[in-house]
């Protein structure tokens, strides 16, 4: 047999040099199938620690049921805005291709509207005290005023708006169902209240007099307590930060108001001046809430006595995962930060449903 005819159909066509490289391409193509297999398996999101020391997120959700949930919630809140902003955009555009107009023509909220004088002189008296309107007269911050009601009255024709287009359009935005929330046993403290004892509901604040987050939830405490009224008993807890510079001894002050039964006043107050805490402001505002300043200066004179009872909520907060404010506890129910007052009447709904 000649050479030609004894080599191999593979010699002709490639060559010795391809298979020798076999090999090596056989193992490209596992590698290469192999990764999307691995990938599959391995999550995006972990922590290694040395060689072995591999952890998920499903350890998270095992160790501390608390941050986990936090974190679906979260990433639910952010998924639902991003849908909703879409289905805005969605609706617009099959309105405007059913009335057969620009979309542009759909938003010209607030056009036509025009503020009476009575609306401007309503909004200035409610507003002349707040920074960049204290001391002004009305004609000096008029057109400002126009110009924030028409603001306001557009925002509420385009919430009116969009509300009506997703019932017509039957709008539903579904994410992934969160796990009960965790419930603290939170432990009873002489602290000031509002509301009987024996209220189904109890919310406990963590609150700092000079952090804007806690000044902006009184809007929403107070209207809470508006709405339940009875039902529920509220339950201040002092929990100042420690780079908030003004913030103790607001606290120390808040404190020395309760033997006189005027806290509740001055804590108001406190919140509403959160950005000027200085201690000669903090007295002036003893002063202005009616206070016998004979005893308040006797009490604030004994500040180490209560920064240790202050100490001692803050030490309390912690333990119960404290670590930011405000925070509220609805029947150990944690929720944090400035929320929508949804994020508290769904919660408090239940609890009065269930108890």
């Amino acid at each position: 047999m000649s050479e030609e005819t004894s080599t191999t159909l593979l010699d002709r066509v490639f060559g010795q040099k391809f298979k020798a490289a076999l090999p090596w391409v056989f193992l490209a193509y596992v590698l290469l199938s192999i990764y999307p297999i691995v990938k599959f398996f391995v999550p995006e999101h972990y922590m290694r620690i040395g060689t072995f020391g591999f952890y998920t997120i499903s350890d998270i959700k095992k160790d501390n049921p608390g941050a986990y949930r936090k974190y679906l919630q979260e990433n639910n809140q952010q998924m639902y805005r991003m849908f909703s902003q879409l289905a805005s955009q969605e609706i617009l555009k099959k309105e405007a291709a059913a009335k057969g107009i620009p979309v542009e023509e759909l938003t010209k909220f607030g056009r036509g509207y025009e503020p009476v004088q009575d609306e401007v002189v309503a909004a200035y008296n409610q507003f002349k005290n707040e920074p960049g309107l204290k001391g002004k007269p009305l004609a000096a911050v008029q057109g400002e005023i126009v110009k924030y009601l028409k603001a306001v009255q557009a925002d509420r024709e385009r919430q009116s708006f969009f509300g009506r287009m997703r019932e017509e359009y039957n709008t539903e935005i579904i994410g992934p169902e969160l796990p009960p929330p965790t419930r603290v046993a939170i432990d009873a403290s002489e602290n000031p209240t509002i509301g009987p004892n024996d209220a189904k509901v109890t919310i406990v604040e963590f609150s700092d007099f000079e952090c804007p987050y806690c000044a902006m939830s009184q809007t929403t405490t107070k209207a809470l307590r508006e709405q339940y009224k009875d039902k529920i008993k509220w339950v201040f807890r002092d929990f100042p930060m420690d780079f908030h510079r003004n913030a103790m001894f607001a606290h120390v002050a808040a404190n020395c108001s309760i033997p006189q039964g005027k806290y509740w006043q001055y804590n108001s107050l406190l919140f509403e001046n959160g950005r000027k805490l200085e201690k000669a402001n903090v007295i002036k505002l003893a002063q202005q809430v009616g206070l016998d300043m004979g005893a308040f200066n006797r009490c604030i004179a004994d500040e180490d006595k209560i920064k240790s009872e202050i100490e001692a909520d803050m030490q309390a907060g912690q333990g119960y995962g404290v670590n930011g404010t405000p925070a509220f506890f609805i029947n150990g129910i944690l929720v944090e930060g400035n929320m929508p007052i949804q994020n508290f009447t769904k919660i408090i709904d239940e609890e009065l449903k269930n108890n």
